[in-house]
């Protein structure tokens, strides 16, 4: 299910494109600079894989998101809702992820799940501003045949 209640379609449109460069892939540079505006700030409140939470800048989002692709075999995003109004977009999904490499108390093969809300702030159509909320499941220990459920 994907709803949508907007009076932002272009902006609820470079929500979608910036999950997809997360799902099953990672985002190119270009899509990055596509998508981002320099001066983006990611927030992410405190959850069960960064218990008190972080904020970051460009430079350190492009950071993580070179962990990520260390650290997860794959990982999917499942937008349930968008609400758009003006240049704010509020976005209900669905995220899941298997680990790759060991992770502390997750050996490699952990399947991890997350019910998250995001808050996304545009301006002239790139993302300047992002505040996550995730909610976690417990984590799934691996299965031992690898792949996606």
């Amino acid at each position: 299910m994907n709803l949508q209640q907007t009076d932002a379609p272009d902006n609820v449109a470079v929500v979608e494109r910036f999950l997809a460069a997360f799902d099953r892939t990672w985002p190119t540079e270009g899509q990055l600079a596509e998508l981002l505006a320099p001066d983006v700030r990611f927030v992410e409140r405190p959850n069960l894989v960064n218990p008190l939470g972080s904020e970051r800048d460009l430079a350190s989002m492009r950071a993580a998101i070179e962990q990520g692709r260390q650290l997860m075999a794959w990982q999917s995003y499942e937008a349930l809702e968008h609400v758009g109004v003006g240049d704010v977009v509020v976005t209900r999904l669905r995220w899941r992820g298997e680990i790759a490499v060991d992770a502390g108390a997750w050996p490699a093969g952990t399947r991890m799940s997350a019910w998250c809300v995001a808050h996304y702030r545009l301006t002239a159509g790139r993302i300047v501003h992002i505040e996550q909320h995730d909610c976690y499941e417990p984590p799934a220990p691996p299965t031992g045949a690898g792949g996606e459920r």
